[in-house]
């Protein structure tokens, strides 16, 4: 293939790369990220991050939100202390799903 027929090819190439990028602003409208807001948790005996995480975002391995929000305050994450207090961000319209204490009580006893 000559030296002509290869800068053609990656001309067109190019050029069909990036006529995938000519759409306006307005066409590539996402939708608004759902409202949230923040709770203030206070740890207490017996929590742990993957539980809480249970609690507020009905997954348990969803504990990294949690960490990552507040990793300023926690040193090691598998390590969190009564009294510590969290910002857990939640949906807007977030209510508890059960009671957090009573489910402590009967699995961390």
């Amino acid at each position: 293939m000559g030296e002509n027929m290869k800068l053609l090819l990656l001309i067109a190439g190019t050029f069909f790369i990036l006529s995938g990028f000519t759409y306006s602003a307005g066409a590539l409208e996402l939708p608004p990220p759902p409202a949230t807001k923040t709770i203030t948790h206070t740890v207490k005996k017996g929590e742990q991050l993957h539980v809480l995480a249970g609690y507020y975002y009905g997954d348990c391995r969803q504990w990294v939100r949690i960490y990552n929000n507040n990793s300023y305050q926690i040193k090691n994450k598998n390590l969190i202390y009564p009294g510590q207090q969290f910002a857990i961000v939640v949906d807007e319209d977030w209510t508890p799903p059960f009671d957090l204490d009573e489910f402590i009580k009967t699995y961390h006893p």
